[in-house]
């Protein structure tokens, strides 16, 4: 029987396992997904020694359980949709434009393949006759590359939050629905770490998608992805981010388009090369010139975007800082009072903090708004959803607390 000590001894090594494999920062591994993991190691009658030298070694069962348990694997069809909106009319005629015969997009983090098959039912809408289409997923976890290429999928990949953009998939039977095989045809999936550079067999892409991968990713771990992403573009290629994980464009790139698109370009050579020096001109005569110059006044700031205030808010719920993000809402709901998005989110906030009569007031204002719209109104915010979404999620959470 292994001793209280030496289960601990396993414990944080397994940490430290999944941690060099992934990237993710400390607080971002489920100690309950590691815990359950050397548990049942440990109940099948295993030794803590046996777990620890296993442990030592590079992609042993016991380190791709690991990584199976804590991957984190959320994702649906076109989530995010202003992003591939963006892709097709800002991303797709820029590459055309370049002369590009192939329009080719990258999906980092692919998980069980929904974006990655967004991606490319996006771009098969977009290319004209004669510029083919190829689509790449990339993913540590195997299990869930092998659900993306089977491409048959439920209800929990089809979002409101996500509408229908392009043709993707047909129905089959009890209400799953399979890639249709003209989206298959141009995808494929591999294995692939961030933290390693993309093998040049895979090529480089026009458009990349990393979105809340890096969230997980501690600082040093964000930045060697992002290097590594930013190396895989073309020249005047386009990598998309998810809504909360850089606060500033990734080193070489520059953004484009507002801040809570989270869209960023890699600058051609030609956008890269030094101006042309000006011509030499003739010195002229010395003249002394005295007149009293009015410096102009410095541009007024521009006013902050409910949207932008509302991402820095979930940048300090992520960052474990929820009285942080509760003040940011507070101060942004007084500039904005109808932003469902940020009412909802303080009404979730005051709940966890055990301010149940604040959070209800909250729900029952979100409820009261949202019925007053027409239920399609996309409300913009940093995952547009429509208005019966609000209306739905304050109408379960009032029925579950009256329940209570």
């Amino acid at each position: 029987m292994s001793s209280g000590v030496e289960s601990q001894q396993v414990l944080a090594r397994a940490r430290e396992v999944v941690s060099s494999c992934t990237g993710f920062r400390d607080t971002a591994i489920s100690p309950s997904a590691v815990d359950r993991v050397v548990r049942a190691e440990l109940a099948r009658g295993r030794s803590a020694a046996e777990l620890l030298a296993e442990l030592q070694r590079p992609g042993t069962p016991l380190a791709r359980a690991l990584l199976d348990a804590v991957l984190v694997g959320e994702t649906y069809f076109f989530r995010h949709p202003e992003q591939f909106r963006f892709l097709a009319s800002e991303v797709v005629p820029a590459a055309l434009r370049r002369g590009e015969l192939a329009l080719r997009g990258w999906s980092a983090g692919c998980a069980s393949g929904e974006e990655t098959y967004s991606i490319a039912a996006c771009l098969l809408g977009m290319a004209p006759p004669g510029v083919r289409v190829e689509v790449l997923g990339t993913d540590l976890h195997e299990g869930r590359l092998q659900a993306a290429r089977r491409g048959v999928y439920g209800n929990w990949s089809r979002r409101e939050a996500g509408p229908m953009l392009y043709p993707l998939y047909t129905e089959v039977a009890d209400g799953r629905v399979s890639i249709i095989d003209s989206v298959r045809a141009v995808t494929r999936f591999a294995q692939g770490n961030l933290l390693e550079p993309l093998p040049e067999l895979h090529g480089s892409f026009d458009v990349i998608f990393c979105r809340n991968v890096l969230t997980y990713f501690s600082p040093d771990a964000v930045q060697m992805a992002l290097g590594h992403l930013a190396r895989a573009l073309v020249p005047g290629g386009h990598l998309l981010l998810g809504t909360v994980e850089v606060d500033h464009p990734p080193a070489g790139l520059v953004r484009v388009g507002p801040p809570e698109l989270q869209a960023f370009r890699r600058p051609t050579a030609k956008e890269l090369a030094p101006p042309p020096k000006p011509a030499a001109r003739e010195p002229e005569p010395f003249r002394v010139a005295m007149r009293a110059v009015t410096p102009p006044l410095p541009a007024p700031p521009p006013p902050p975007s409910p949207v932008k205030l509302h991402t820095e808010a979930l940048q300090r719920i992520e960052g474990g800082d929820e009285a942080g993000a509760a003040t940011i809402l507070e101060k942004l709901l007084q500039q904005f009072r109808d932003y469902l998005p940020g009412m909802l989110e303080l009404a979730l906030l005051r709940e966890r903090a055990g301010a149940r009569e604040a959070a209800f007031a909250l729900m029952n204002t979100v409820r009261d708004n949202a019925a007053r719209l027409p239920p399609d109104l996309t409300i913009e915010g940093p995952e547009p959803l429509p208005a019966r979404f609000y209306r739905a999620s304050a109408d379960a959470f009032l029925t579950l607390g009256a329940i209570e």
